[in-house]
C-alpha cells in the first residue's frame, strides 16, 4: 500500500498547502470568536516552534501551526463579509426593495465584472460612513461595496459621497443558476450600491495604481487594434484570436465558447495556464536568440509573464499561472531542481494567504487540481507508451537518419501530449461534475489537437504584434493572414469535436436523490418571461424559451444542472418575445424534433419581427394545437403524462397574444395542473363557457400576468378549485406585479400561494400516490398533495 508520508516528507511546501486548505475550511466551519482563535493561534505558534526544536518535528509542528493560521485568516474574512453588520440587516429585509442611504468614502479602482448581462460601470468602493437617513441608523467602519454607477465613465479614483439605494445581490432563483450573492462575497464585497449622486470631495491628483489598469486598457487596445488588421471581415476568427490573446470576449460573440466547452477545451479559448505557459516558452526561445544567460532569462521572462497577466486585465487564471510559473522558475534561478508538485504547493500557499476565499473558486481548484494530475499521472500513463516512442536502445542514435529522428520525435510529442490530456482530464473529472454537471471523455483526443493549433495562434499573434511594433505593415498583413487560417482550423476542429455523439454530456444533480417518475419545474425568469421543464421518465420537453438572454444566462445552465442534453419537444404559449423569443437558439443549442404553438399563431398582423414570424423561416417543424386536442407526453411505470388543450379554440380572434395563449391542463398520473400562462379574462370566460367545473377542476394552477386585462376571475377560481397557485410576480414592468385581488382569493378559499419572487423555481414532483411541491429558496419546505381519487 502506498505510504503518502514519505512523498509529502520530501516535499514540504505541499504539507503547509494541504494544512492551509484544512484550516480555511476548518474557519469556514467555526462560528463566531475569531478573536479567541487568533490568540490561540499566536499561543500554538509559540508553544509548538518550541516543541519542533525539542523534539525534531518541525515539518508536523508548522503544518499545524499553518492550519492555525489559515483558519484565523478565513474567519476574519468571513467576519468583513457576511458577518459584517449591514450584511446581517440588510439580510433581514426585502432583498428587492434596498435602502437609501448616504455613504463616504473612496473609490479604489474600477470592478470587472464578468458576469451574465453586465454591461454597468462598477467601482471598487470603501465606505468609511454609511447613514441611513430614514431610519436613523449609521454604520462607521471600512466597508467595502460595489458601487453601481450606471456611467459611460469610470469614476477618477479619489474620496466621494455616494447618495443611492443599497442592497445585497439576490440570490439564486432556479437552479444551476449563477449565485451572485455568494459571488461578491468571495470577492469581500458586503453589498451593492446603486449610486444616484456622486458628489467628489477630493480626487487623487496621482494614483499609481490607477496610472497602471490606464496603461493595461491601452496596451490591450493596441494588441486588439495590431491583431484586426486584415481581419475586419472575419469577426469570428477574430474574436477567437483575442479571446486567446488576451481573454477578451465581446457579448456578440459569447455563443463561441460553446463548442470549446462542449469538447473540454475552454481553457484554450480563453487566457489561462496553458496560454501563459505558451507565451513564456515562445518569450524564452526568442530572448534566447540574444545569447542572454539563465539567470538573465529568467530574471527578464518573470517580470514579462507578470505583465501579460496585468495586460490580460489581472485575471484570476493569468494571475495564478504567473505566480505558478514564476515559482517553478525561481527554483532553476536558485540552481534548484526543480519540482512540480512543490512549486504547486508554494503557489497555492501564497495565492491563499492572499485570499483565503480563492479556495471555493472553480477556476483555483481546476487550475490545481489539473496540474496535480498531470504531475502525478502523467508518469503512470506514459509508461505503457514507452515502447513505441523510444527507439531501439541497440540502434546508436547517430545512425538514425533524419527522418526516422523526426518521426521519433513526433511520435514522443504525440503521446506527450495525449497522456498529459488524459491525466488533466481525470484530475479536472471530479470539479467538471459536481461544479458543471459536464463530463467530456472527447477532449482526451480534442486537446491533442487543439493545444498544437492553440500554441500556433498565439505564435502568430506574437509575431503579428512585433511586424506591428516595427511598423512592418506588409509582414503583419501576412502574419495576420495566417492566424486567420489556424484561428478558423482552431474553432472547426473545436465544433467538430464537440458534435461527435457521446463526446460530451451532463449528469443531473444532485445525484444520489430520488427520482419521481415524472417532475415539472417551474423557472423563475425577470421581466415577466417564463419558461417551465416537464420530465416524464426520460422524455424532457420545455414549456416556453424566455428570451436570448434568458435562454443564455438562466435556462441552459438549469438543463445542465438537471442533465438535459436533448429535448424530446417545446410548447411555446404566445408570441411574446419573453416566452418564445429564444426558439430559434434552443432548436441549435439542444435540437428538439419539433415545436407544438397555438393554432392561432402566428396572427395576421403581426409584424416580421415577432418571434413566431422569425420562426416560419427556419427549418424546425412547427405543430399547432388547438381546443380539444391530446397528447401522450411520456410514461413510467404508473406515473403517465398526458396533455390537453383548452384554450384557444381553432377559430379564435383576439388581437392581444395573451389573449391567444394555450392554457393546457397536464395529467401527471393522477395529478392535475393546470398551465394557464399569461392568459386573462377572455380566455377564462372562454373555459367557463365551454368547460364544466369538474373537467377544469386542477391540483396545482401555474398562471403569469397578462399584460393588460383582469385575470383570476373569482368564477374561474371556482371552477378550477386548485389546492395551490404558483404565481410569478415582477417589480418591473409595472404590469407584471402580482395583483393584490390574487392574494385575497386565494386567502379567502383556502388556497395556497406561492410568490415566485419568494420562493423562486418551484418543484412539482408526482408519484403515483402523491405530488411533491418543493420551493427552491425553502427546499425544507416541502408541500405534499395526496392524489385524488379518479382524478
Amino acid at each position: 500500500m502506498l505510504n503518502p508520508l514519505p512523498y509529502l516528507a520530501r516535499r514540504p511546501l505541499v504539507t503547509l498547502a494541504l494544512a492551509a486548505i484544512v484550516g480555511i475550511l476548518t474557519g469556514a466551519a467555526l462560528p463566531a470568536g475569531w478573536l479567541v482563535l487568533a490568540a490561540t493561534s499566536v499561543l500554538a505558534f509559540v508553544s509548538l516552534w518550541i516543541a519542533a526544536f525539542r523534539t525534531r518535528a518541525g515539518l508536523p509542528a508548522l503544518a499545524g501551526v499553518t492550519a492555525l493560521v489559515f483558519a484565523t485568516l478565513h474567519l476574519v474574512a468571513r467576519q468583513t463579509t457576511e458577518r459584517h453588520p449591514l450584511c446581517a440587516f440588510l439580510e433581514q429585509r426585502d432583498p428587492m426593495a434596498g435602502l437609501t442611504v448616504i455613504a463616504s468614502g473612496r473609490v479604489e479602482k474600477a470592478l470587472r465584472r464578468e458576469l451574465p448581462g453586465s454591461v454597468t460601470r462598477e467601482e471598487y468602493f470603501v465606505a468609511t460612513e454609511i447613514t441611513a437617513p430614514t431610519l436613523g441608523l449609521r454604520w462607521t467602519g471600512p466597508t467595502v461595496l460595489r458601487l453601481v454607477t450606471g456611467g459611460k465613465e469610470n469614476l477618477p479614483p479619489g474620496s466621494y459621497q455616494v447618495t443611492g439605494f443599497i442592497r445585497l445581490p439576490a440570490l439564486a432563483d432556479n437552479p444551476g443558476q449563477f449565485n451572485e450573492r455568494e459571488y461578491d462575497l468571495r470577492l469581500g464585497l458586503v453589498a451593492e450600491l446603486r449610486g444616484l449622486e456622486m458628489k467628489p470631495v477630493a480626487l487623487d491628483r496621482w494614483n499609481v495604481e490607477a496610472w497602471l489598469v490606464s496603461a493595461a486598457e491601452r496596451c490591450r487596445a493596441w494588441v486588439e487594434h495590431g491583431l484586426k488588421i486584415d481581419l475586419e471581415n472575419a469577426p469570428e476568427e477574430y474574436a477567437v484570436i483575442v479571446a486567446m490573446a488576451l481573454g477578451t470576449v465581446q457579448s456578440d460573440t459569447a455563443d463561441l465558447q460553446t463548442p470549446f466547452r462542449n469538447s473540454g477545451t475552454l481553457h484554450i479559448f480563453s487566457v489561462s495556464g496553458l496560454h501563459v505557459a505558451i507565451v513564456g516558452f515562445i518569450l524564452w526561445k526568442l530572448l534566447k536568440a540574444f545569447g542572454l544567460r539563465r539567470g538573465a532569462l529568467l530574471g527578464v521572462l518573470i517580470p514579462v509573464l507578470f505583465g501579460y497577466a496585468f495586460i490580460t486585465g489581472l485575471r484570476p487564471s493569468a494571475v495564478r499561472a504567473a505566480v505558478m510559473a514564476s515559482v517553478f522558475l525561481c527554483g532553476a534561478l536558485f540552481h534548484r531542481k526543480g519540482d512540480l508538485m512543490n512549486s504547486l504547493g508554494g503557489s497555492a500557499l501564497l495565492l491563499l494567504a492572499y485570499d483565503t476565499q480563492q479556495l471555493y473558486a472553480p477556476g483555483f481548484q481546476l487550475s490545481f487540481a489539473v496540474l496535480a494530475a498531470i504531475a502525478l499521472l502523467g508518469g503512470p500513463f506514459s509508461r505503457p507508451f514507452l515502447r513505441w516512442v523510444e527507439p531501439d536502445p541497440f540502434i546508436p542514435r547517430v545512425l538514425l537518419t533524419g527522418f526516422q529522428q523526426w518521426a521519433w520525435t513526433l511520435r514522443q510529442q504525440v503521446v506527450g501530449l495525449f497522456t498529459v490530456s488524459a491525466a488533466a482530464w481525470v484530475g479536472s473529472l471530479p470539479l467538471t461534475l459536481g461544479h458543471f454537471q459536464l463530463a467530456t471523455p472527447v477532449s482526451l483526443i480534442a486537446n491533442v489537437v487543439l493545444v498544437p493549433l492553440s500554441f500556433c495562434v498565439l505564435f502568430a499573434a506574437v509575431l503579428t504584434l512585433l511586424s506591428a511594433a516595427l511598423h512592418l505593415t506588409a509582414v503583419q498583413a501576412l502574419f495576420s493572414n495566417a492566424n486567420y487560417l489556424l484561428a478558423w482550423l482552431t474553432m472547426k476542429s473545436a465544433v467538430f469535436f464537440a458534435s461527435l455523439p457521446g463526446g460530451n454530456f451532463h449528469i443531473a444533480a444532485p445525484w444520489f436523490e430520488e427520482t419521481p417518475p415524472a417532475e415539472l419545474v417551474v423557472l423563475r425568469l425577470p421581466e415577466g418571461a417564463a419558461v417551465q421543464h416537464l420530465r416524464a421518465d426520460r422524455s424532457q420537453w420545455l414549456l416556453d424559451t424566455g428570451s436570448s438572454d434568458h435562454l443564455r444566462y438562466l435556462v441552459q445552465p438549469y438543463l445542465a444542472y438537471r442533465g438535459v442534453d436533448h429535448l424530446d419537444g417545446v410548447m411555446l404559449s404566445h408570441n411574446d418575445i419573453q416566452h418564445a423569443g429564444a426558439a430559434s437558439q434552443l432548436w441549435q443549442s439542444h435540437a428538439p424534433p419539433f415545436y407544438y404553438h397555438a393554432a392561432t399563431e402566428p396572427w395576421r398582423w403581426d409584424a416580421s419581427t415577432t418571434a413566431f414570424k422569425k420562426l416560419r423561416s427556419e427549418p424546425w417543424p412547427g405543430k399547432p394545437l388547438a381546443r380539444g386536442d391530446r397528447l401522450a407526453l411520456g410514461e413510467s411505470g404508473s406515473v403517465l403524462v398526458t396533455a390537453e388543450v383548452l384554450h384557444p379554440p381553432a377559430r379564435w380572434w383576439s388581437r392581444r397574444a395573451d389573449d391567444r395563449a394555450l392554457v393546457i391542463r397536464f395529467c401527471l398520473g393522477p395529478h392535475r395542473i393546470l398551465w394557464c400562462g399569461d392568459s386573462g379574462f377572455l380566455a377564462e370566460k372562454a373555459l367557463l363557457e365551454h368547460f364544466t367545473p369538474d373537467e377544469l377542476k386542477s391540483d396545482v394552477l401555474i398562471r403569469n400576468q397578462h399584460a393588460s386585462d383582469a385575470s383570476f376571475l373569482p368564477e374561474f377560481v371556482a371552477a378550477v378549485a386548485p389546492k395551490v397557485v404558483i404565481a410569478s410576480s415582477q417589480n418591473f414592468p409595472a404590469g407584471q406585479l402580482l395583483p393584490e385581488h390574487v392574494r385575497e382569493t386565494c386567502w379567502e378559499r383556502g388556497i395556497l400561494l406561492l410568490d415566485q419572487s419568494q420562493t423562486g423555481a418551484v418543484r412539482l414532483k408526482a408519484w403515483a400516490g402523491k405530488l411533491e411541491i418543493v420551493p427552491y429558496r425553502t427546499p425544507g419546505e416541502v408541500i405534499t398533495l395526496a392524489a385524488t381519487p379518479g382524478g
